[in-house]
C-alpha cells in the first residue's frame, strides 16, 4: 500500500476573475512599504513611474472622526504609510500634509501626526497619499492603473507580480481599503 501526502494553498478571494492582465506583470518598489512589512497582499491598487516600476498606491481609512485642524489622525493598521509620506482626502479638498510621526496605539489603530489637516475626515473616510504638500485635489502620489493579482515576498529581490486590468475583485478581501472614487479609476474591473 503507497500512501501520499500533498499540500496545496487556495488563492486569495480578492481576485475573482482575470479577463485581461499585463504581459509579464510588473516590478513592485519595496521602499514604498512600511520597514516592518514582509509582504504585500494581493489585491493590491498599483500605480506606475515613468521608469516602469510599480509603486503603491497607499490609502488608509480613518478610524474615527478628524476634525479640520486637527494634528492627528487615528487610522486602521492596514496601511503602509511611513513618517515624511505626505497624505491628503480622497476628495481633494485638503491640500497634502506631512506625516511628522505614526504610533501604534493599541491592536486596532496608529496614530498618524500630522501638520494641520484642513477638512475633517469622517470616521471610515479615507485618506491616500499626495504627490505634493500645497496641491488641492485628488493628487496621487501614484495613480492606480492595475491590481496585483498575487502577493509578493517584499524580502527577497525579485518583487514581481501579476497586474490586473480587467477582471472582478472582491472588495471586501483587499489589502488595503478602497471606495468608490478609487473604483471609477478602473472601468474595467467590477468591484463586487
Amino acid at each position: 500500500m503507497q500512501i501520499s501526502s500533498s499540500t496545496d494553498t487556495e488563492r486569495n478571494l480578492a481576485i475573482e476573475k482575470v479577463l485581461e492582465d499585463i504581459p509579464g506583470g510588473g516590478v513592485v518598489e519595496k521602499d514604498d512599504f512600511k520597514t516592518a512589512s514582509t509582504g504585500m497582499k494581493e489585491g493590491a491598487l498599483l500605480g506606475v513611474a515613468s521608469d516602469g516600476i510599480y509603486h503603491l498606491t497607499k490609502t488608509a481609512r480613518a478610524y474615527d472622526q478628524c476634525s479640520s485642524g486637527s494634528t492627528s489622525l487615528n487610522v486602521y493598521q492596514n496601511h503602509e504609510f511611513k513618517k515624511n509620506d505626505l497624505i491628503t482626502d480622497i476628495s481633494g479638498v485638503a491640500s497634502g500634509v506631512t506625516i511628522t510621526a505614526i504610533t501604534a496605539s493599541g491592536v486596532e489603530y496608529d496614530v498618524l501626526t500630522i501638520a494641520d489637516m484642513e477638512v475633517t475626515i469622517p470616521a471610515s473616510g479615507l485618506v491616500i497619499q499626495s504627490a505634493t504638500s500645497g496641491i488641492q485635489g485628488p493628487s496621487f502620489l501614484y495613480s492606480p492603473v492595475a491590481i496585483a493579482t498575487n502577493s509578493v515576498d517584499l524580502t527577497n529581490e525579485n518583487n514581481g507580480c501579476g497586474l490586473l486590468v480587467r477582471g472582478r475583485v472582491r472588495k471586501s478581501q483587499l489589502p488595503y481599503p478602497v471606495d468608490s472614487t478609487l473604483e471609477a479609476l478602473f472601468p474595467l474591473i467590477r468591484f463586487v
